[in-house]
């Protein structure tokens, strides 16, 4: 209204100019991306018998289990995945630089170690994790597509 009365130029000043709104948060819990059974039929159809398959079925778990950006998942060097108190940890880098440390879930744990095993990255430690040939691609990796 104030506004309105400034535009007409019934009053020179808004006295509302100076007062702000109150912000208005929404925090939602976080919700599975993929039912259960929608993850297991994706975990099925993707072929292990090779290293490009063990990477598609890292990534993907990496990404399901932590909610992970693919710019993360894809940042993760070998060093960033380690063993604390029995556990694998991942270490992921989110956006401005922080690190976010957190357990594997134990499905992820072998998904990783039977990749890292499988691939033979465990003796360099700086080496990309999970940047694969069509991580810089902006084409559909086509190993991970499914048909309904």
């Amino acid at each position: 209204m104030f506004d309105w009365l400034v535009t007409g130029q019934v009053v020179p000043v808004s006295p509302a100019a100076s007062v702000r709104a109150p912000r208005h948060i929404v925090k939602s819990g976080k919700k599975l991306v993929l039912e259960l059974d929608e993850a297991r039929m994706l975990f099925d159809s993707i072929e292990v018998s090779t290293p490009a398959g063990l990477h598609d079925r890292a990534l993907v778990g990496l990404m399901v289990r932590s909610f992970a950006r693919i710019g993360a998942a894809l940042a993760i060097t070998v060093e960033d995945v380690f063993v604390q108190r029995r556990r694998l940890w991942g270490r992921l880098w989110k956006k401005g630089g922080k690190q976010h440390e957190m357990p594997c879930h134990h499905n992820l744990e072998t998904y990783l170690h039977a990749y890292i095993d499988g691939a033979g990255l465990a003796s360099d430690s700086k080496s990309a994790l999970l940047a694969g040939a069509l991580a810089n691609s902006r084409a559909p990796c086509p190993r991970l597509m499914l048909t309904p």
